[in-house]
């Protein structure tokens, strides 16, 4: 995940257009909040948006009223208006948009219509579009072909290895002050990653439900039958 921040960052400072994408669970929102926080202490201002928070009106028509300017008839109008009163603001704005596989063409064209630059406008965003792995396949049709050629980056967060659940489940643990000692066995670690896939989330909630077995048994090592038990509890194989 550091990895992936740091090319992220790095995108935007280059004033790029950058794509995330992960399957859900993977820390996607943890990661864009993260973001938003660094740039927003270096002076920044971002813009967040769900799906859920356009709702059924334009994005255009939601950024211009947030901006303190009335809707014009048409959307290319509202966009101008928006661009040259941010063009003229001296910050940075960053316009991200989560859960993008989900938009409807309609607000796509929003985008490419904010981010448009010629010779005499820069665009008044820098853009960061996340969502899941389907987002690369939507921005590729041809509908969306000329968003799609101005995209810098396209940046994945990948499910955990062994490893690395291995280390995430003592980083949580440590966290919670559980300190140095082992509180999985070696065989709960593998049972805990075959049954969360390296899903962050999953892993929380596996982890979770096996600890909760173990202690209503009296010990307090996790061992894989624990583990087994605990999926078992929750309907699962």
């Amino acid at each position: 995940m550091r990895a992936t921040a740091s090319l992220l960052r790095f995108t935007v400072e280059l004033d790029g257009i950058a794509v995330l994408v992960a399957d859900a669970g993977c820390g996607k929102s943890m990661l864009l909040g993260e973001l938003a926080d660094e740039l927003q202490h270096d002076g920044w201002v971002v813009h967040y948006f769900a799906h859920s928070t356009v709702g059924p009106f334009s994005l255009i028509n939601v950024l211009a009223r947030k901006a303190g300017i009335v809707p014009k008839r048409s959307r290319g109008e509202t966009a101008m208006l928006l661009t040259d009163q941010l063009v003229a603001d001296e910050r940075k704005h960053l316009l991200v948009l989560d859960e993008a596989h989900e938009l409807p063409d309609d607000t796509i064209e929003d985008v490419r219509l904010l981010t448009i630059t010629d010779f005499d406008r820069k665009s008044p965003f820098l853009l960061l579009l996340a969502g899941h792995p389907s987002l690369d396949d939507r921005l590729a049709e041809p509908t969306h072909h000329a968003l799609d050629q101005r995209i810098t980056t396209l940046a994945r967060l990948a499910p955990l290895s062994l490893d690395e659940t291995r280390d995430y489940l003592a980083c949580r643990l440590q966290c919670a002050g559980a300190g140095k000692n082992p509180v999985f066995d070696e065989g709960a670690v593998d049972a805990i990653f075959d049954a969360a896939g390296g899903i962050p989330r999953r892993i929380n909630n596996v982890a979770t439900a096996s600890l909760i077995v173990t202690a209503s048994r009296g010990r307090r090592i996790v061992n894989e039958q624990d583990v087994h038990d605990a999926r078992l509890d929750r309907g699962r194989s």
